[in-house]
C-alpha cells in the first residue's frame, strides 16, 4: 500500500488528461454532428413564447380564405381575378405587394395580369424543383411570360424544415447555375443580395440562413378576404402605405406548416409565415443561428472551466462550479437571444458538462481505490486450493472488503452457472488445444462419442470421432470458422460448425466444436419437399387434365358449365402455384446474384401483356437511366412484381391505367406501383398481407403474402395507400448493392 500511494497523484494527472481528451472529443462531435438540436429547439421554442410582440400596423394579408372561395369559385382562379386584385391595390399606393402564389403556366389573362402589376410594386415567387429533368440538380422555373418582367422582382419562398418537420428557418439567399433570388420577404423588405457569395456553385445552394422570430401564433397579422377587398368593401385608405401579402389560409390547399408558435396541433398559412419573415426584417427582430465554430468555442471554454475546477477545487466546490456554469450557459444563451438576437444553442455545452462531472468522479474514485486493485490481483492469482484465512486487522476498507469479497463470490457463481450451462446444452460441444485434444466436453459431447465408440473425456483426441462422422480434421492454421453438414453410417445427420478461440493477445489456442443432431430437422425437409412435390405436381396434373378435356371434348357441354369448371380448375392451378412459391420463398435461401431491377419490372409486364390487352388496361412503365442493381434472387422478385402488377391490373377498371415507376439513390431502390380502380376498404387493408386473403375480386389470397415474403427476405419494405373508389398504390423499397 505504501509503496501504491506516492504514484497516486501522476496517475490522477493522467487520468485527468485522458478525461479533457475525451470530453473535449465528445464536445466537437455534439456541435458538428448537432446530436443536440432536439434539445436545442425545445429550449429555443420556449423562447420565443416568452417574446410574443404585438402585431406590426405596416403589414396585412390578403388572404385566399375559405369564404372568398365560396364567393369567387373554386381554386385555381382566373388570373383576370388576381389582375382586378391588382388593379384594387394599385389605387390604393401600398408599400409593396408579396404574392405567395405560382403563376408558372401561361394562360390568356397573363396579360392584363401583367399591366396590373405594372401599376403597383409586386413580387412574385418561381417555382424551384429539386431534382430537376433530363438529370438537371434542379428546375428552377420563372413566372409566365410577361409576368416575369413585370414583377418589381422574383424571389423564392422556399423554407426549411428542422428533423422535427417543424419550419424555425429560412435562407435569406439561393440560387444555382449563376443566377440567385432573395427570399419573397427579403425582397419586399430591400434586403439586397451578398456579391461575396459565389452564385456559379454546384446545384442548388443555400446561404444567409436566419431563424423566424415567431411573434405570436395563427392570425397574429391583420389579414382582410381576397373577395372583401375584390368586391371595394375595403377602404383604399386601409391598405395605403402597407405591406401587402396576397396568400392561401384556406383549408386544404396545401400551403400550411407546423411552426414552434402553433404546437402539435395547428399549422401556420404559408403567407403568414412570409408575415413574420418580413415583420422580423423590417422591424430588426431577426435571430441569427450561431456558427458550428462559435458554438465549438463556447463549449470548450466552458468544459476547461470545469475541468481546471477538479484540479483546484474539492468535491463541493466542482458540484458549485457545475451548477454555475449551466445557470451561465442557459442563461446567457437565453439572453443574447433576446437581447442580441443571436442563437446560440446551448445543448452540446450542457451536455459536455453533465458527461465529464460524473466521469471525472469515477475516474478519481477508480484511481484512489488501491485496496479494490490489490483484491483483484489477489483474484487473479487464485488457484482452486485455497489458503487458510487468517485473521484480519479490521480498517477503514473493512466495508469495502466485504463488498469485494461478495462480487468475487458472485463471480464464483457466474462461473458454476456458465459451467452448468455448457454441461446441459442440448448440442455435443468439445473445447479442444490447437493439437485436437479435448480440455472440455459436455454431457451431449460424451454421449454422442460413446455412441460412436469413442472416448469424449479430457485429454482425448477429437480427430477420429471427426473422422466417424465423415469430416477432415480441423486445421490448426486454417479459418478462424467454419462449419459443414454431415451424415454418419447410420443415416444420422449432424450439423458441424467450429471457431477459433483467442488469447488476450488475440493468439489462436484452440477450438470450440459444436455437434448437432439434425436427423429429424433434415427428415421434416424432406417431408415438406415432397409436400411441395405434391403440390406442384401431383395437384396440378389433374387440373390440367380437366381443361385439356374441356378444351378438346366439351363441346357437348353447356357453354356456362365448362366455363365455370374451367375457371374453378384454373384457381386450383394458382392456388397450387402460389403456395408452392410461398412455401419456397419463406424457407429457400437467397441467391446473392446481382440482379437489375429495371429488367425484373420490364420481365413482369411482358409476362403480362395478355392479361392487360384483354382487360384494356395501358401499363405505363417508367425506370431510370443508369439501371438500379442489387443483390438477391432475380426469379423470386420477378415472381413478386409480376404478382403485384397482375393485381393492379386484375383490380383495375376496364380501359384503365396502371403506373409503374422505378427511382433509385445510393441505398435504395423504389418501386411504386399505381392502379386507379376500386381500392380497399380498412377491413381489407387490415388483413393484405395474410394467406388466403382475398378482395371483392375471385383470387386465390397467397400473391400479396408472396410479395411481403419476398420482400422482407431481400431486406425491404412494402406500404400500401387506397381507398374505396381511388385506387390502390404500392411502395416497394429494397436495399441496393452500394447499401449491402
Amino acid at each position: 500500500m505504501n509503496k501504491g500511494t506516492p504514484a497516486v497523484p501522476k496517475r490522477l494527472y493522467a487520468e485527468w488528461l485522458a478525461v479533457a481528451i475525451v470530453a473535449s472529443l465528445l464536445v466537437a462531435t455534439l456541435v458538428w454532428a448537432r446530436v443536440t438540436v432536439r434539445l436545442d429547439n425545445i429550449l429555443y421554442d420556449r423562447a420565443l413564447e416568452a417574446d410574443r410582440r404585438t402585431p406590426p400596423d405596416d403589414i396585412l394579408i390578403v388572404a385566399i380564405d375559405s369564404p372568398s372561395l365560396r364567393q369567387i369559385g373554386a381554386w385555381p382562379w382566373p388570373r383576370s381575378a388576381h389582375a382586378q386584385l391588382l388593379d384594387r391595390l394599385a389605387a390604393a399606393k401600398p408599400k409593396a405587394v408579396g404574392y405567395d402564389v405560382l403563376f408558372v403556366e401561361p394562360t390568356p389573362y397573363d396579360a392584363a395580369l401583367a399591366a396590373a402589376m405594372r401599376r403597383v410594386p409586386t413580387y412574385l415567387p418561381l417555382l424551384v424543383d429539386v431534382p430537376g429533368t433530363n438529370g438537371a440538380p434542379f428546375d428552377a422555373i420563372d413566372p409566365a411570360g410577361d409576368l416575369a418582367t413585370a414583377a418589381a422582382g422574383i424571389a423564392h419562398v422556399n423554407v426549411g424544415f428542422d428533423g422535427d418537420r417543424v419550419i424555425r428557418q429560412v435562407n435569406l439567399e439561393e440560387g444555382g447555375g449563376g443566377k440567385r433570388w432573395l427570399q419573397l420577404a427579403a425582397a419586399m423588405a430591400g434586403v439586397k443580395t451578398d456579391p461575396a457569395i459565389d452564385a456559379n456553385q454546384p446545384g442548388l445552394w443555400q446561404e444567409r440562413p436566419i431563424l423566424i422570430p415567431y411573434g405570436g401564433g395563427a392570425g397574429h397579422f391583420q389579414t382582410v378576404p381576397f373577395a372583401d377587398v375584390l368586391s371595394g368593401k375595403i377602404p383604399p385608405e386601409f391598405l395605403r402605405g402597407r405591406y401587402i401579402l396576397v396568400g392561401a389560409t384556406a383549408n386544404g390547399m396545401g400551403d400550411s406548416y407546423p411552426t414552434p408558435s402553433t404546437g402539435d396541433t395547428s399549422q401556420m398559412a404559408g403567407v403568414e409565415i412570409q408575415a413574420h419573415l418580413l415583420d422580423a426584417l423590417l422591424h430588426g427582430h431577426a435571430i441569427t443561428p450561431a456558427s458550428a465554430a462559435l458554438q465549438l468555442a463556447i463549449a470548450l471554454a466552458a468544459l476547461w472551466i470545469m475541468l481546471i475546477g477538479f484540479l483546484r477545487l474539492g468535491p463541493s466546490g466542482t458540484g458549485y462550479l457545475l451548477l454555475g456554469l449551466l445557470i451561465a450557459i442557459l442563461g446567457g444563451s437565453l439572453a443574447v437571444l433576446h437581447w442580441g438576437r443571436l442563437w446560440v444553442p446551448p445543448g452540446a455545452t450542457l451536455m459536455g458538462l453533465l458527461f465529464v462531472y460524473p466521469l471525472w468522479g469515477w475516474r478519481r474514485l477508480h484511481t484512489l481505490s488501491l485496496y479494490m486493485t490489490e483484491e483483484l490481483r489477489v483474484l487473479e492469482r487464485e488457484r482452486d486450493d485455497l489458503p487458510q484465512a487468517t485473521s484480519s486487522t479490521p480498517s477503514e476498507v473493512t466495508t469495502q472488503a466485504a463488498l469485494l469479497r461478495g462480487a468475487i463470490d458472485r463471480l464464483r457463481d457466474l462461473r458454476r452457472f456458465l459451467a452448468d450451462a455448457i454441461t446441459h446444452l442440448p448440442d455435443a460441444l468439445f473445447v479442444t488445444n490447437l493439437d485436437g485434444r479435448i480440455s472440455l466436453s459436455n454431457d451431449e459431447a460424451r454421449t454422442l462419442a460413446e455412441r460412436l465408440g469413442l472416448d469424449g473425456g479430457r485429454g482425448a483426441a477429437i480427430g477420429p470421432l471427426l473422422e466417424a462422422l465423415g469430416a477432415a480434421p480441423i486445421d490448426a492454421d486454417g479459418e478462424s470458422e467454419g462449419g459443414v453438414d454431415l451424415r454418419d453410417d447410420q443415416e444420422r445427420s449432424y450439423e458441424l460448425r467450429w471457431v477459433a478461440q483467442h488469447d488476450a493477445a488475440d493468439r489462436r489456442i484452440g477450438w470450440i466444436v459444436r455437434i448437432a443432431d439434425t436427423t429429424r430437422l433434415r427428415q421434416a425437409e424432406r417431408g415438406r419437399e415432397e409436400a411441395l412435390e405434391l403440390l406442384s405436381h401431383d395437384m396440378r396434373a389433374p387440373q390440367s387434365a380437366i381443361l385439356t378435356m374441356i378444351t378438346q371434348e366439351g363441346a357437348g357441354m353447356p357453354t356456362d358449365l365448362a366455363a365455370r369448371i374451367a375457371r374453378q380448375a384454373r384457381r386450383t392451378l394458382d392456388l397450387a402455384e402460389n403456395f408452392v412459391q410461398l412455401a419456397r420463398a419463406e424457407a429457400k435461401p437467397i441467391d446473392a446474384d446481382e440482379v437489375d431491377l429495371a429488367d425484373v419490372l420490364i420481365d413482369s409486364a411482358d409476362a403480362l401483356w395478355a392479361q392487360s390487352r384483354a382487360r384494356g388496361v395501358a401499363v405505363d412503365l417508367e425506370t431510370p437511366e443508369e439501371p438500379p442493381l442489387m443483390p438477391g434472387d432475380r426469379q423470386l422478385l420477378t415472381r413478386a412484381v409480376t404478382n403485384l402488377l397482375s393485381n393492379a391490373i386484375k383490380y383495375s377498371d376496364e380501359g384503365g391505367r396502371v403506373s409503374c415507376v422505378l427511382t433509385h439513390c445510393t441505398e435504395k431502390a423504389r418501386l411504386v406501383i399505381a392502379d386507379n380502380g376500386v381500392g380497399m376498404t380498412e377491413a381489407e387493408q387490415g388483413r393484405l398481407f395474410q394467406r388466403f386473403a382475398r378482395g371483392r375480386r375471385e383470387g386465390v389470397g397467397l400473391g400479396l403474402a408472396l410479395v411481403d415474403t419476398v420482400v422482407r427476405r431481400h431486406g425491404g419494405t412494402i406500404a400500401c395507400q387506397t381507398a374505396p373508389g381511388e385506387g390502390t398504390r404500392f411502395t416497394i423499397d429494397l436495399p441496393l448493392a452500394s447499401a449491402a
